[in-house]
This record gives C-alpha cells, structure tokens and sequence, in this order.
C-alpha cells in the first residue's frame, strides 16, 4: 500500500472505506503510535511481515548463541583448570608414594 490508496473494512454489514495519509514503520514497543486520535475516525492496518519476523528471530538466536558461549567457554575453562590441578596433585601424590 502507498500513500493515498483506499482500503475497506467489512463489519457487521457495513462497509467503511479508509484511505491511507501516513505510512509508518514502527517497532512492536511503541504502543502510543496507536493510541486513538479525538474526533477522527481513523484505522490502524497493520500488515504482517514475515521477512522481517524472520530477520528478527535470527538476531535472538544469534544472540542467544553468543550468550550461551559467553557462558560455556569460562564454565568450561574452570572445569578443565579444576580437572588438571586435581590430576597434577594426584600424580604428585603417587609420585611421593612410589618414593616411599
């Protein structure tokens, strides 16, 4: 749709024609671009984009992929250096033993 064309809305038996003055792209967070205007009849069609929806999910797995290894690879940095300390000191101790 652009700018001057006409839409209708069926309801309840009535037809109503719209014609389009503005075009925005908002975002799903701002509500007040829909809030309803004193003494004007006005109608807000909102198309549904999937490209976009898809564009917008993509971010949020990748973000959530960088938010998990941000967290996995020091969890796991900390159970390697856990894991070789606790081999050094037993190799020490079996050192010691077989010295004995």
């Amino acid at each position: 749709m652009k700018k001057g064309d006409v839409f209708y809305v069926h309801n309840l038996g009535q037809t109503l024609a719209y014609k389009v003055d503005q075009i925005k792209v908002i975002k799903p967070t701002q509500v007040d671009q829909l809030k309803i205007v004193k003494g004007k009849d006005l109608c807000t069609w909102i198309p549904y984009n999937p490209k976009a929806e898809a564009k917008a999910k993509e971010r949020i797995r990748n973000r959530l992929f960088w938010i998990i290894i941000a967290i996995l690879l020091p969890v796991l940095a900390i159970i390697i250096f856990i894991w070789h300390k606790k081999r050094k000191k037993k190799a020490k101790a079996d050192k010691e033993k077989d010295q004995e």
